[in-house]
């Protein structure tokens, strides 16, 4: 992310051991995607936890712009919260598909997350959905 002036570098710890501080700039990484088709990760390039208001939004139109064209296969797809992040102290959103038969869908469904339906046009926050998780539980039992 670029433009961003008057941030505290100061915030987060650990930058030493930060996996998304080591990443060159530019360079693009093949991670595992959980079985999602395409999976998109916007992170700071400083070692940041929180960004202002401003920024977020900025961050937020930057990856809505970008997988507008990555999942232009599916008619809705999500930015998440990093609620189950393994990286918490840098800050970063991931984008994917909405796929039931991706590894992680029941994670996506306890994720609080802004789904973007491509075909529509429209954006909406979706909060966790704690009771389609615990049925699911008693299908499986």
């Amino acid at each position: 992310m670029t433009g961003l002036t008057n941030v505290d570098t100061s915030q987060g710890d650990n930058r030493d051991g930060c996996p998304l501080c080591k990443i060159a700039q530019r360079e693009i990484l093949e991670e595992t995607m959980k079985g999602h088709r395409e999976r998109l990760m916007l992170f700071h390039r400083e070692h940041l936890k929180t960004l202002d208001e401003q920024s977020i939004g900025e961050a937020y139109l930057l990856l809505m712009g970008i997988g507008s064209r990555f999942f232009s296969y599916v008619t809705e797809w999500a930015i998440f919260e990093p609620v189950y992040a393994t990286v918490p102290n840098h800050w970063h959103r991931v984008a994917s598909d909405l796929d039931p038969k991706a590894d992680d869908y029941k994670q996506i469904l306890r994720t609080p997350r802004t789904i973007i339906d491509g075909e529509k046009g429209s954006i909406h926050r979706a909060d966790p959905i704690e009771h389609i998780i615990e049925e699911s539980k008693s299908k499986e039992s």
